[in-house]
């Protein structure tokens, strides 16, 4: 029992990477069922078995790209400069962003019509969550109003995400450094807008946690 275990996660293993190198190289299009079992070796039953067809290969993709940018994230050492840190994880998801585009779209966007994240879909996301919550709430300090972190995160995260747009758009800036000096600028100044704000806004929300 436990050795066909093994080779059905082994071979969820090479069904799912199959699954990722036709994203990264097609995009969400590229990725059928059919396509995938003939990457990964295997048979179109294999596929439909394992994950219940396109919609669970997306939902898997969808995981394994918030896996992927949790270990990221996770792997960041704290520099002792709360501002400093917060600004090294936008970094660090904009460098995500760029390695993975089409895994970060999946993360994002809404590129295959078959998924559509539901709330159990979305415990993918809560490492990430707590990850960048704790770093904000570092700079807004031990007075911030009650859920201010929590508000400030999701606003720092969807400032981040606009201008992860923009920047694969080449909207950011006319060359890497313009760019890269605007997505460091707009993060440290939102940032401060919401750690100054964090103290005296009486509708934050009463719990940390989402």
């Amino acid at each position: 029992m436990g050795r066909r275990k093994t080779r059905t996660e082994a071979m969820r293993g090479d069904v799912l990477a199959a699954a990722g190198r036709l994203l990264e190289t097609g995009g969400a299009g590229a990725v059928t069922t059919r396509a995938v079992a003939a990457g990964a070796g295997t048979s179109l039953a294999a596929v439909n078995e394992l994950f219940g067809g396109k919609a669970g290969l997306a939902r898997a993709l969808f995981a394994d790209g918030f896996a992927r940018l949790a270990a990221d994230l996770r792997a960041l050492e704290p520099t002792g400069d709360p501002e400093a840190d917060v600004l090294e994880l936008a970094l660090a998801v904009r460098s995500f962003a760029r390695r993975a585009p089409h895994l970060h779209e999946v993360m994002f966007s809404r590129p295959f019509a078959e998924f559509r994240p539901g709330a159990s879909d979305a415990r993918a996301a809560e490492e990430i969550h707590a990850i960048v919550v704790g770093r904000v709430a570092a700079v807004l300090g031990p007075d911030r109003a009650p859920g201010s972190a929590r508000d400030a995160a999701i606003g720092l995260f969807a400032t981040v995400q606009g201008l992860l747009a923009l920047d694969s758009s080449g909207l950011l800036g006319g060359g890497p450094e313009a760019a890269d000096r605007r997505f460091r600028l707009t993060v440290t100044a939102t940032l401060r807008g919401l750690a100054a704000t964090a103290s005296r806004d009486p509708r934050a929300a009463a719990e940390e946690a989402p």
